[in-house]
């Protein structure tokens, strides 16, 4: 059966906020997007190389792999825990300078 995933793009709003930022998406965000979206069966993040240091913070990616190819049912369930304030969120994240980005990806075959 092929699988869908999400990804989603995210910084700290600073370098001096990267240890908060980091533990609060692992420990805290990472949970609620699955309790949210029970469909993800792995979880994986990664630092984009090049990022960070002289640059300003890093970049980060979070990918989401789905036990299923729903990714708009993926897409909607995130809205809808959104919408409802099922998600605590830090001010270790930036949201204006380089904010976070959702991309949702469906199987091809």
């Amino acid at each position: 059966m092929s699988t869908a995933m999400f990804l989603a793009w995210s910084s700290p709003v600073s370098p001096e906020a990267e240890d908060e930022f980091n533990d609060w998406y692992v420990n805290t965000h990472v949970p609620q997007v699955r309790e949210a979206v029970p469909a993800v069966t792995a979880v994986r993040r990664y630092a984009l190389l090049g990022s960070g240091g002289e640059a300003g913070p890093r970049r980060y990616l979070c990918c989401y792999e789905l036990a299923d190819a729903d990714a708009a049912g993926a897409a909607q369930a995130l809205s809808s825990a959104a919408e409802q304030g099922r998600f605590e969120m830090t001010p270790a994240m930036d949201r204006t300078t380089a904010p976070p980005e959702l991309q949702f990806l469906e199987p091809v075959d």
